[in-house]
């Protein structure tokens, strides 16, 4: 038979003074989060970006300061740069 003997008194209030000392605290970072993303961007995509670019600047280009001249006739002009 196992008898059941309390543990001293010392041991509990240890113990209780341990856990009661320890704390979690949670707050936000003093600097910003900072994500280091390395993108390799092909030739390839960069001509299709330019054009992409050139389509959404003809629809409204006095949006971003051009006017129906100042644009090049063909993305041709793009690639050749």
């Amino acid at each position: 038979m196992i008898a059941f003997r309390p543990a001293p008194i010392g041991v509990g209030l240890a113990a209780a003074t341990l856990v009661a000392g320890c704390s979690v605290k949670l707050q936000a970072p003093d600097e910003p989060i900072r994500f280091d993303v390395n993108v390799n961007i092909t030739e390839q995509k960069r001509v299709e970006i330019d054009q992409e670019l050139l389509a959404l600047i003809r629809r409204n280009p006095a949006l971003f300061g051009f006017e129906e001249g100042d644009l090049p006739e063909s993305s041709g002009a793009i690639e050749r740069q």
